[in-house]
């Protein structure tokens, strides 16, 4: 699979997706998860064995916090709106709009996407929980992780979706023990 050329297809709006995110004050829903969600969309796209529309779901894992900027609440709503409209402006095709408005609109841990690219997109996030990215901009932005840290118990069991997910949970939570064990030590020297 490409990546390369479905970036360079959606180059202006993942462009725009990236300016807009590096207005975030959110240190767990900044450009850096961004970025951490599309490598996991990217990973996941290159081991499942689905039939998922790559391109929707890049372009939709770019855009699907945006709506956070202007609220937490429904935020996947917004997001999903806010593509939908810059799609609307580029006079891409109805069928596209609507699966990426479907791949955003339900990614929240709790609930459920209707399309196998809302899926991806669903696990990518989630298991961006566990990007060293974002635990670091947190710890060095002083924010609180509580939400998260009360999710990773459920996370592989209960949220993530598909089995290849969890054989990338199994990995990253043990780079994530490891990172958080060496800033253990470091702050109590």
């Amino acid at each position: 699979m490409n990546f390369e050329n479905i970036e360079k297809k959606y180059k202006k709006l993942i462009d725009l997706a990236k300016k807009n995110m590096l207005q975030s004050q959110d240190y767990e829903h900044d450009l850096g998860h961004i970025e951490d969600v599309v490598y996991y969309v990217k990973k996941l796209l290159s081991t499942l064995k689905v039939n998922a529309d790559a391109e929707v779901c890049i372009l939709s894992a770019y855009w699907h916090d945006i709506g956070r900027l202007q609220s937490a609440k429904n935020h996947e709503k917004i997001s999903a709106e806010m593509l939908q409209n810059q799609l609307e402006k580029q006079n891409f095709e109805k069928s596209f709009i609507e699966k990426c408005y479907a791949a955003i609109e339900n990614h929240k841990y709790n609930m459920t996407p209707m399309t196998v690219e809302g899926k991806i997109l669903k696990d990518a996030d989630k298991l961006a929980w566990l990007g060293l990215r974002r635990w670091k901009s947190c710890l060095k932005n002083k924010q609180k992780l509580d939400s998260i840290i009360n999710l990773l118990p459920k996370l592989r069991n209960e949220i993530l979706f598909f089995e290849e997910s969890k054989k990338i949970y199994d990995e990253e939570i043990v780079k994530l023990t490891q990172f958080l064990a060496k800033e253990l030590k470091k702050n109590q020297n």
